[in-house]
């Protein structure tokens, strides 16, 4: 679906989140909703692969000291939300265009997509948690 017409993952799911945000919260910043929406997804799916290392090797990619952690993962965070809106609210123009005609937008509906989005997160914050309670 997404080969024929050259489109990446996360410029169609800009495109969807910038688009259900402009139809339900017409009185918001669009492009930073969507980039905040884009940046929970990607920073998931580092997390994710950070825990699947962190398991097998035994190393700390943040202080130890937890108030300084988390004012570095906040200010990285920060940076992502800008950098993904500065790479991608430029081209909303051009997306517009390129995915009009998506297959994917007749049968996923924006209720559906926030669902996603939504589970994605949700699975991420209790996903270990599960998995290590089954685990013992």
């Amino acid at each position: 679906m997404f080969n024929n017409q050259g489109i990446t993952m996360f410029e169609y799911i800009f495109y969807r989140a910038n688009l259900a945000y402009k139809k339900h919260e017409p009185n918001t910043n669009h492009g930073l909703s969507a980039s905040i929406a884009i940046t929970v997804l990607q920073f998931c799916m580092v997390s994710c692969v950070v825990l699947v290392f962190r398991g097998f090797f035994d190393f700390y990619l943040l202080p130890k000291n937890i108030v300084l952690g988390k004012i570095i993962t906040l200010g990285f965070l920060a940076l992502w939300v800008f950098y993904n809106y500065k790479l991608y609210t430029p081209k909303i123009k051009e997306m517009e265009k390129k995915f009009a005609k998506c297959p994917a937008n007749k049968w996923l509906k924006d209720w559906l997509f926030f669902l996603l989005l939504i589970l994605t997160f949700l699975s991420f914050i209790f996903g270990p948690f599960i998995v290590s309670n089954l685990l013992r």
